[in-house]
Parts: C-alpha cells; sequence; structure tokens
C-alpha cells in the first residue's frame, strides 16, 4: 500500500527533524533501515521543499533544482530497497495548501540542507560498514551532497523528466 504523504502530514518540518534525528541515530551496518530511513526524510524534504517553493521566487527557483535530484536519489533507494516504506512523494502541494511565510519556508530549508547532511554522512559510513563496498551506495551518497547543494544554491541542474508513466511513488 502506497500513502501520499501530503495528506497526513501537518507539519513537514517537524516530521523531516524527526526523522533526521532517527536517521543519525540509525545503526549504520544495518543497511536496508538505513536506506528505508532515508526513503522517509526524502519524501518528508519533498513536502517541506515544496512548501518553501510556494512562499518565495528564490526558494522556486532551488526547488526545481533539488526536484530532478530528489527524483534520481528516490530512483536510486527503489532500487536498493525492495520494499519501500509505502509513503509516495508528492508531485506538488494539495490544492488546499495554505502558504508558508518567509520565515517558515526558510526554516524548512535549513531543515532539508540539515537532513541531506545527515544522510549523507549516514549513507557513507553504511556504505563502508558493508563486506565489500557497494557501488549502488556511492550515487545516494552524491545525491544527498546534491540536494543540499541545490538548496544552496551551489548546485544547479537540469529541470525534472518525469518517465511516462511515472513511477507509483511519484504522486
Amino acid at each position: 500500500m502506497t500513502v501520499v504523504a501530503d495528506r497526513q502530514v501537518k507539519d513537514p518540518c517537524a516530521w523531516l527533524s524527526a526523522v533526521t534525528h532517527e536517521l543519525a541515530d540509525a545503526p549504520p551496518a544495518d543497511t536496508r533501515a538505513v536506506l528505508l530511513t532515508v526513503w522517509d526524510g526524502l519524501v518528508a524534504a519533498r513536502l517541506a521543499g515544496l512548501y518553501a517553493a510556494a512562499a518565495s521566487p528564490r526558494w522556486r527557483a532551488r526547488q526545481r533544482h533539488a526536484e530532478a535530484v530528489e527524483f534520481d536519489l528516490a530512483v536510486q533507494l527503489a532500487r536498493n530497497c525492495t520494499i519501500g516504506t509505502g509513503l509516495a512523494f508528492p508531485a506538488r502541494l494539495p490544492g488546499a495548501a495554505v502558504a508558508w511565510p518567509g520565515e517558515r519556508a526558510d526554516a524548512a530549508v535549513a531543515a532539508v540542507v540539515s537532513f541531506c547532511g545527515t544522510a549523507e554522512a549516514v549513507l557513507r559510513r553504511a556504505g563502508e560498514l558493508t563486506p565489500v563496498w557497494e557501488d549502488s551506495l556511492l550515487g545516494p551518497v552524491a545525491l544527498a551532497r546534491w540536494l543540499a547543494d541545490c538548496w544552496t544554491g551551489r548546485h544547479t541542474g537540469c529541470p525534472l523528466r518525469l518517465p511516462s508513466p511515472p513511477p507509483p511513488w511519484w504522486r
């Protein structure tokens, strides 16, 4: 079963913060648990980023770059976790979404960047602890860094071009 997170979450920043703390405390030797927690965090980061983008032209421009990296990271995580957590990525905000003030949007982006730093470090450590470094973990490590760089303005990329049909986890 796939749940669309935007209908369930009242405060994406609080959720993202909780997942970031959970990820920081996750045992890196449990690669699958790390990957599933990164998935949840990426869904929360996507939702927080969409709200930030709706609040400010600056964040909207950066969200366009981040979106492609979010999708690529999700594809890699989906390949590494044969069974996902059941959370789907919101393709857009729900129609009834309330605009956030600028300060809350700034806090959301800071939470996304913090999550990315934690994800990068934990994914790297998880890869180092596997019996054989799996090349499949190199991609998520790099993409976590690029996602943070998109939000801080250090990385610009290409706009997202979804495959047709889009994956079932992108709603």
